[in-house]
């Protein structure tokens, strides 16, 4: 599979080293080369659909503890798409309920 991030996703990624960066810059560096290396495992078509079954549907979630990364398989196209990594703490129910 041929994995896509977005740049919304990068923007996360670039986010997250800040924030761990502030006190910890090794740390930072180490957090976001995990997250890679987990969102890696997306290229090989077998793993694709690894992660749980996401909040929205047809998203899928894998874990890198404390975060998680939101994904789509797109089988027809032989994509997966990233679409964001958020913090497991933080609030993610659609606006409305």
């Amino acid at each position: 599979m041929k994995v896509l991030i977005r740049q919304a996703t990068a923007d996360d990624l670039d986010r997250i080293f800040a924030w761990i960066a502030q006190d910890n810059p090794k740390a930072a560096a180490d957090m976001v080369v995990k997250i890679r290396e987990r969102i890696a495992f997306l290229e090989i078509d077998s793993l694709a659909n690894m992660g749980r079954p996401g909040l929205d549907p047809g998203t899928r979630e894998l874990i890198e503890y404390p975060y998680i990364v939101v994904y789509e398989v797109h089988e027809n196209h032989g994509e997966v798409e990233v679409l964001a990594i958020v913090h497991g703490a933080q609030d993610r129910k659609p606006a409305g309920k």
